[in-house]
């Protein structure tokens, strides 16, 4: 029981010990210790990411602290192969080319394959290269498998260029260019090694880019002790013997990598720091050039490059040039577009005849667009060379060009067919606008300034139909917003502006109306003069503001009393008229006036409070109560003048009689209830 308690004891104690080391600890123990540079670079990505330990024996073939701001550049090689190994920046280590090293550290992805990362080095041994170095091809290094190998390559070198503290030698080899780069040495004569041919031995490094994918490479050498000269240049390449242009790049036997050649001309196109173009008789060359220096058209000039083919076409590749000094006037032969396209004025100086149909100055040289004979072709002026950039020729213009024609070849039928070159477009090269001539220029009212015109002339008309449109609907609008106004007037002139019923004007052309419709059809009107009873007493009690309350609901009242064709109207105060026209009857007038009365009497409510309102009424009928208009309303006003003095919540007829016994005289009265009190709430 105490064993099995014990042992349960130690294996937890033990786990927990496992638990404090670090999981990359753990990892580090179950990996192998990596001691070859060939086991580190062939390791796969996805291996070298967990961090195999490594520790090798090897000799420096290359060290560079400055060419990546990541870590320092450290190429080694033991028996098995070479690989990169990634040290800080900072110090500097003292490393020779050849020191024998201990390098340890652990394994990485790299850029390209797999490396020694956070790497430490300590010096073992006094520096010695390696002695063998196998010769390889520019296929064999581009393939990979000479990757941080210690190799050895043989071309001639056509530039030497220096970035920062690097100087880069740029070879031609048999399969194509190559750079060999290493740390500039001051006072070293790097120019001598131009157009020499040489042995370089370094490391092999690849270029490549974000997918770690091999796309170009580099020969890092230590120093010029590993550079060995097996044929020298040219003192001075100006003093080799000046080579005919037609003779450049033709069949000679045992060439192997072409050096330097001299070649004599007069200047036909000269663009600076980019493209110039010699003649030499009936012979012309054209090349790239970056030499900045400027030479007029004409001048004699010695050319020194290397001869290559670009585009289907022999040319000197970086060249350096020497001005003669002594200009002459070339002469630019006057041809047809087809006999340029047959290819046989290629690079020559001559003159054409031509159609301008358009420009694109949005391409790197400003270029017009031109026709001949049925041939399309652009012409070209240098950037900086043409002037404002405007090219002000009309289109349309004849013009002549004088320039440098291109015959650019057809690459597919050149490459299927015997070999012979199919040209297949054509384009000219100028030096500035001075080489353009007007021929002829257009007429000024051409079809196309015909159809401007005639745009323009559409345009105004139809700017003018939409100005004429927008002013009617200006006008339209404004009319209907003075039609509007002066409806609002009228109606504010003949209603009134507290209970929005007609007022005494409105009331009297209506009433006008009736009249004249009541005699000449013989018919009967009632107009009826409603007065509030005690109306003093709401004011006094409840305020104006309830006294305009009770105003409007009693209008409400009356007019939903009446007929839709009958008026009702204030004429001031809390005195109202009632029209009622084409009465059959004159009872019907006896009628309304009851029914007013029912309906006024029920009590409103005045906010808080409610009051009980009742009106006399005083009643007028066609032609009883008079003919016109001043006889009705003074009857109306006499009958409610009686209305009132018989007890009020009532209405009376006028009668013939009735002026005489106005006073004194009983009347009849619709209720023979007292007047209605205003209650309290």
């Amino acid at each position: 029981m105490r064993s099995a308690a014990f042992l349960c004891f130690f294996l937890t104690v033990t786990g927990a010990v496992s638990a404090q080391v670090p999981s990359h600890h753990r990892s580090l123990r179950r990996l192998r210790t990596l001691i070859t540079a060939r086991a580190v670079h062939s390791l796969p990505a996805q291996e070298a990411v967990r961090g195999y330990p490594v520790r090798l024996r090897a000799v420096v073939t290359y060290y560079d602290p400055y060419i990546d701001p990541r870590h320092g550049a450290l190429f080694v090689q033991d028996s098995t192969g070479g690989v990169f190994v990634a040290v800080p920046v900072r110090p500097i280590l003292p490393l020779k080319p050849g020191s024998e090293v201990e390098v340890t550290g652990v394994t990485g992805p790299g850029d390209y394959a797999s490396v020694v990362d956070r790497g430490h080095v300590v010096i073992e041994g006094p520096p010695h290269l390696p002695r063998r170095a196998p010769r390889v091809t520019l296929t064999q290094l581009l393939s990979g498998s000479e990757d941080c190998k210690w190799v050895e390559v043989e071309g001639r070198v056509h530039e030497v260029r220096f970035v920062k503290n690097r100087v880069a030698l740029e070879l031609a080899t048999i399969q194509g260019p190559l750079t060999a780069l290493s740390t500039r040495v001051a006072g070293a004569n790097y120019d001598s090694f131009v157009d020499a041919k040489i042995m370089v031995r370094g490391v092999a490094a690849p270029v490549f880019d974000q997918r770690r994918q091999m796309v170009g490479v580099h020969i890092y050498f230590p120093s010029l002790n590993q550079v060995k000269v097996v044929k020298a240049a040219p003192r001075d390449a100006f003093a080799l013997p000046v080579v005919p242009i037609s003779q450049i790049l033709r069949f000679s036997p045992n060439l192997t990598l072409p050096s330097r050649v001299h070649v004599r001309g007069r200047v036909t196109l000269r663009w600076p720091d980019r493209m110039l173009c010699i003649q030499q008789g009936t012979d012309s060359l054209c090349m790239q050039t970056t030499d900045g220096s400027k030479a007029p058209v004409g001048d004699s000039i010695d050319v020194v490059g290397f001869p290559v083919v670009k585009g289907f076409k022999p040319t000197l590749e970086d060249a350096t040039l020497r001005l003669g000094g002594d200009v002459l006037p070339t002469a630019a032969k006057l041809v047809t577009a087809r006999e340029i396209v047959k290819g046989d004025h290629d690079s020559q100086r001559v003159q054409i005849d031509a159609v301008l149909i358009g420009r694109d100055l949005t391409a790197e040289n400003p270029t017009l667009m031109l026709r001949s004979d049925g041939v399309l072709f652009p012409a070209a002026l240098p950037k900086d060379l043409a002037g404002d950039g405007k090219l002000t020729w009309k289109d349309g213009s004849l013009l002549r060009l004088t320039g440098i024609c291109i015959v650019d070849v057809d690459a597919v039928a050149t490459g299927v067919n015997e070999g012979q070159v199919r040209p297949d477009s054509i384009k000219l090269l100028l030096n500035s606008p001075d080489d353009v001539e007007v021929v002829h220029s257009p007429s000024w009212w051409t079809p196309a300034r015909a159809l401007e015109a005639f745009s323009i002339a559409v345009f105004v008309a139809f700017v003018a139909l939409a100005w004429i449109f927008v002013l009617r609907r200006q006008v339209e609008q404004k009319t209907e917003a003075l039609r509007d106004s002066q409806e609002r007037l009228r109606h504010l002139s003949e209603h009134d502006a507290l209970t929005r019923l007609p007022n005494r004007l409105l009331l009297n052309d209506r009433l006008e109306v009736a009249l004249k419709r009541a005699e000449r059809f013989e018919a009967c009107l009632g107009l009826l003069i409603v007065d509030v009873d005690r109306f003093k007493e709401v004011n006094d009690v409840y305020g104006h503001l309830a006294g305009d309350s009770v105003l409007c609901e009693l209008a409400n009242r009356l007019t939903s009393s009446v007929r839709a064709t009958d008026t009702v109207a204030r004429m001031g105060g809390d005195e109202f008229i009632v029209l009622l026209s084409d009465l059959r009857i004159a009872v019907e007038a006896e009628t309304m006036a009851a029914k007013i009365v029912a309906a006024v009497s029920v009590p409103m409510d005045i906010g808080q409070a409610c009051a009980a309102i009742t009106v006399s009424i005083g009643v007028s009928v066609y032609p009883d109560g008079g003919t016109d208009m001043k006889s009705m309303l003074h009857a109306a006003d006499v009958a409610l003048y009686l209305a009132k003095e018989r007890g009020k919540n009532g209405f009376q007829v006028y009668r013939p009689n009735m002026e005489r016994a106005a006073r004194g005289t009983t009347s009849y009265q619709s209720s023979s209830q007292a007047p209605l009190p205003i209650l309290g709430s």
